[in-house]
């Protein structure tokens, strides 16, 4: 398995940026691009929107990961599709496509979510180190969640192509409530309860609490309730992809 993991990431790589000029830079251009474009649009209001945090530092702490997330998701979509002529080898497995994606996938937005750091820190801006083994695990647990929420998707996608249309639509959704432009402290108290019921919006506040200790946590933000999304996703995704990997293989 490890073989195949190996050699089907190798693989992405190459054809992931191979068509592209600029490479691998896009790794690091299109969360720049994002990042730059939201500091010019609430550059004048940036400190009621992330209060105790610079504004810099609160979005690379949600865009990152959840572009991460997304991205993981929907490459697991045509993960069995772009990999078919590979399953004759009895050792490459369906599920070995889809780590392999979502390896790739926390690797490069990992490395530029150090890049961007490592930039800041650079510039003067104030990141905190006490917490450094916290924030590593809260990736680590964000890629099980990916790579639950990944199998999934790819299972339902092999009796339906049309999955990837709804995931577009409501990954706009999941953006605009996991509070990656905003912080929760600043939503009225009577609608902060419905958010949180999005176990993203959970993750990306501990992250930001982390780097940063004077951006406090409000109440109801929980690591247990996350793992408890992760586990029921990985199961789901294992039991899904345990039932219909034979199903993956013969589809068209």
């Amino acid at each position: 398995m490890y073989a195949a993991v190996s050699a089907l990431l190798l693989r992405e790589l190459q054809t992931r940026f191979g068509q592209y000029r600029l490479g691998y830079l896009w790794v690091f251009l299109e969360p720049l691009l994002t990042i730059g474009a939201l500091i010019v649009i609430f550059g004048t209001i940036r400190e009621r929107i992330s209060p105790g945090i610079e504004f810099v530092i609160f979005l690379i702490n949600g865009i990152i990961p959840f572009f991460m997330f997304r991205s993981g998701i929907m490459q697991s979509i045509g993960a069995v599709q772009s990999n078919k002529g590979l399953f004759s080898y009895r050792p490459v497995k369906p599920v070995d496509a889809v780590l392999a994606r979502n390896i790739l996938e926390f690797i490069l937005k990992f490395l530029a979510y150090i890049t961007f750091s490592g930039l800041l820190i650079w510039f003067g801006f104030n990141i905190s180190f006490e917490s450094i083994p916290q924030l590593l695990l809260y990736w680590f647990l964000l890629f099980i969640f990916m790579l639950g929420c990944s199998l999934i998707f790819m299972v339902v996608a092999s009796f339906s192509s049309e999955i990837q249309k709804f995931l577009s639509a409501s990954f706009l959704i999941i953006y605009l409530s996991s509070g990656v432009l905003y912080s929760i402290k600043i939503i009225p108290t009577q609608y902060r309860d419905y958010l949180l019921y999005n176990p993203l919006i959970h993750m990306f506040e501990l992250m930001r609490h982390a780097v940063a200790p004077t951006y406090t946590l409000v109440s109801g933000i929980s690591l247990s309730y996350f793992i408890y999304w992760l586990i029921g996703s990985l199961f789901v995704g294992l039991l899904l992809y345990k039932r219909f990997d034979k199903h993956m293989v013969r589809s068209k």
